[in-house]
């Protein structure tokens, strides 16, 4: 008896820039501005939510998952995640946050720390700025355009790392 193939997933969409509303930031000091009004500012754009409705919880280090779904939601790329059913290998993924690795691992933006581990530790900056640098169409197989455990030259090349971003001690207000 022969069971028939399974039907393929259907292949993630490459990544397209993300629909920015037509605002004038140039008056904006972001150097000043606090990044709980920065995280405002995201939140009343759809591009970013708290920990809980009441905290953006700033001042503590994201999750390797957290940091995957924060850039999902930055790129706009929600609603697709949540209707697209892709799948992963891993066995550590809480479920909440099943769907966001899911596409990450499918469109090749994140990879686990092994074949079945995705890794719940916390996101180092390097973490995140490779999740940034990779969704910009940037690689880092064989070093072709940065490395993973080094992101920090092409992303100071490109403008992504403000600063005032704490690269040692990374916190979710580092993201914002």
């Amino acid at each position: 008896l022969e069971l028939p193939e399974p039907e393929p997933a259907p292949e993630p969409e490459k990544f397209a820039e993300p629909e920015i509303p037509a605002i004038d930031y140039s008056s904006i000091d972001v150097s000043v501005q606090s990044e709980k009004a920065m995280a405002d500012d995201l939140k009343e754009l759809g591009l970013f939510q708290g920990a809980s409705a009441a905290d953006y919880a700033l001042d503590r280090a994201p999750t390797r998952a957290e940091a995957v779904v924060i850039l999902l939601r930055t790129l706009g790329k929600e609603n697709e995640v949540l209707n697209a059913g892709y799948s992963h290998p891993f066995t550590d993924v809480p479920d909440w946050a099943d769907p966001y690795i899911g596409y990450a691992y499918a469109t090749g933006l994140s990879q686990g720390v092994s074949e079945t581990e995705f890794g719940g530790g916390n996101a180092s900056a390097a973490m995140y700025l490779t999740l940034v640098l990779r969704s910009l169409g940037y690689s880092d197989t064989n070093g072709e355009d940065f490395t993973w455990d080094d992101p920090y030259t092409l992303s100071e090349e490109l403008g992504l790392l403000q600063e005032r971003v704490d690269t040692e001690t990374f916190l979710r207000g580092d993201i914002v």
